[in-house]
């Protein structure tokens, strides 16, 4: 009795074990070596470094969208739907101009792009984390009239017109960096975008954000 005993709480052991080595795991840190270097030289956080960077590139990513929307139709409240067509379009058109060299990377880098995944892991395990993936579902499923067309994941590329913009959960929006108001998140097919909300196009992308 005491050897069947004793088995059974081996097995469960077992079991219990194989449960917590298949849990989800929040991502490992990389922080590159230059981002550890400095924050060495300057007695800093690297994971504060990186958030750091971040801001730098979002602001070198401003300065652009900002000399664009000089260049381009002003974008102003109106309730002609072809002025607001026409104003996206020539803003988009001077932004990727003056970006034509850009690549996936340039502002979310790969260690920010592991640094947004920690912050959003909190957030979307357990169950509170199972009701915010549906969530997002459910919320593309409602607001897609049709079959949507299909997002292309590229830097500069526009946001398909006609398709649902998923809202972010705000739960999800507190954990990363706050945006200026002309740029947002937007959590589609679990792979976060960084948009340009006038221009209509993706500045950066994380693919698998939400895994």
């Amino acid at each position: 009795m005491t050897v069947i005993r004793s088995m059974g709480v081996i097995g469960l052991a077992c079991v219990l074990g194989a449960g917590t080595a298949h849990a989800q795991k929040p991502p490992t840190p990389q922080i590159s070596d230059a981002t550890r270097a400095k924050a060495a030289a300057t007695n800093a956080n690297p994971e504060a470094l990186v958030l750091v960077d971040f801001q730098k590139r979002v602001n070198a990513y401003m300065a652009i969208h900002k000399a664009a929307a000089k260049d381009s139709l002003s974008i102003k409240e109106t309730k002609n739907p072809g002025e607001i067509k026409a104003a996206q379009l020539a803003l988009a058109a001077h932004i990727r101009a003056a970006r034509a060299n850009a690549r996936p990377g340039d502002v979310l880098t790969p260690e920010i792009r592991n640094k947004f995944r920690r912050l959003m892991f909190p957030e979307l395990t357990g169950t509170a984390g199972r009701e915010v993936k549906a969530e997002l579902e459910e919320d593309v499923h409602e607001k897609d009239e049709g079959t949507p067309k299909k997002v292309t994941y590229k830097v500069n590329a526009a946001y398909p017109e006609g398709n649902a913009l998923p809202t972010t959960p705000t739960n999800i929006l507190m954990s990363l960096p706050k945006l200026p108001e002309e740029l947002e998140y937007r959590i589609v097919d679990r792979n976060l975008i960084l948009r340009d909300v006038q221009a209509n196009i993706i500045v950066d992308f994380i693919t698998n954000a939400t895994r």
